[in-house]
């Protein structure tokens, strides 16, 4: 049924939103198995609505926030990349049951991209955000796998939970880091699941992206800052993951690839089984991680302002020493070298570690043809 609803005209977000008055009609947008009711705005601008509450706005792909970065002047948007690393699927575990989540789809038009409206994030908390530095005195903490060599991309299952987060300006993250640059400085990409409560003002496991560039030595969320060329229509970066990880239950995870093309050298972001390009932080826009990374992280990250005195949940909020099913983890773990193929981390190169080791713990890495698979995680709420 359709209603006639007349609209203000609201300046929303950097002021690339405009809603226009007009006629509404409702549709059904696909949250994987799950259906959300939506509302579409007609004529210049599409919005849709999740059940969650969540507001996407369909904007054109040439006046995203990425463009206005002062490096991108003039930048021509690659729709694919040139070539894909060798095929590399991902088989399920053997260890527990794991089934993929899923992120909203929403139905842009062509020649548009879904953007998250958001009026709750502040910057401000998170300048001193080094992901691979000291993370103590940067207001985090840390326990996963890491790998040191010529990288240029990776891909990982990176297990959902949604673990309890005090601080309205903290996070806990489970994702995928790559970093270059000096130690305090560094220049990094990554994307994951993290909850970060003043994002949105909830507590759901969302899939976000970041980078840090030494131009600006400040780190990026999602659009929040310019950077991130998105060419996805359908795929709402900020969205809510659905469903996630139930303690000694149904585990979900999701897979994050993550690859720098030979030609153009843009580090292109794919997400699922199915690897759905969703964009691609170009390479002008560094200095350091140019030519590649120097340094891979999975796992557990969290930070803020007031994680040192609040330490929260990290994955399942359970150490990695109860097992599958229980901890969280990252499998089926792969690196790609400059030859543009999967490889395996060496051995000799790769770690499990935790910053804070009474507080959170990674299990012992396994190697095998799959990949390197780990488990992390801890309750935090310590002060050793």
């Amino acid at each position: 049924m359709e209603k006639l609803l007349e609209l203000p005209v609201i300046v929303i977000f950097i002021s690339y939103f405009l809603l226009a008055a007009g006629r509404q009609e409702e549709r059904y947008v696909k949250h994987g198995a799950l259906v959300s009711k939506i509302i579409e705005v007609q004529y210049s601008r599409h919005i849709f609505r999740t059940e969650d509450g969540d507001v996407f706005h369909c904007i054109d792909m040439n006046q995203q926030p990425a463009l206005s970065h002062p490096l991108l002047k003039g930048h021509r948007i690659q729709m694919e990349p040139t070539s894909y690393p060798s095929e590399l699927k991902i088989k399920s575990s053997s260890e527990t049951t794991t089934t993929e989540a899923h992120l909203p789809t929403i139905a842009c038009p062509k020649g548009t991209i879904p953007l998250l409206q958001n009026s709750k994030v502040d910057l401000k908390t998170q300048f001193s955000f080094d992901p691979m530095g000291n993370t103590r005195s940067y207001g985090g903490e840390r326990a996963g796998c890491t790998t040191y060599d010529e990288i240029y991309g990776t891909q990982v299952a990176i297990n959902v939970y949604e673990p309890k987060v005090r601080g309205d300006n903290d996070f806990s993250a489970s994702w995928a880091l790559m970093v270059n640059g000096p130690k305090g400085n560094h220049e990094g990409i990554g994307a994951g699941s993290i909850v970060w409560r003043n994002y949105r003002g909830d507590n759901f496991a969302r899939f976000h992206i970041y980078w840090q560039a030494d131009s600006s030595n400040m780190p990026c969320f999602d659009h929040i800052c310019p950077g991130f060329v998105q060419v996805s229509q359908s795929v709402g970066i900020g969205g809510r993951i659905q469903p996630v990880s139930v303690y000694n239950g149904l585990q979900f995870e999701i897979i994050v690839t993550i690859s720098k093309d030979p030609k153009t050298g843009n580090w292109w972001l794919a997400y699922g089984h199915d690897k759905t390009p969703l964009g691609y932080w170009p390479s002008s826009i560094f200095s350091y991680m140019n030519e590649n990374a120097k340094i891979c992280f999975w796992g557990g990250q969290v930070h803020g302002p007031t994680v040192q005195l609040h330490l929260p949940e990290m994955g399942s909020g359970h150490w990695a020493s109860v097992g599958p099913g229980k901890a969280a983890y990252v499998r089926s773990i792969k690196v790609i070298n400059k030859d543009n193929q999967y490889i395996t981390p060496g051995t000799h190169n790769t770690f499990s570690s935790s910053t804070r080791e009474f507080c959170y713990d990674a299990g012992d890495i396994k190697f095998n043809d799959d990949g390197v698979h780990l488990l992390y995680g801890g309750p935090g709420n310590c002060t050793k």
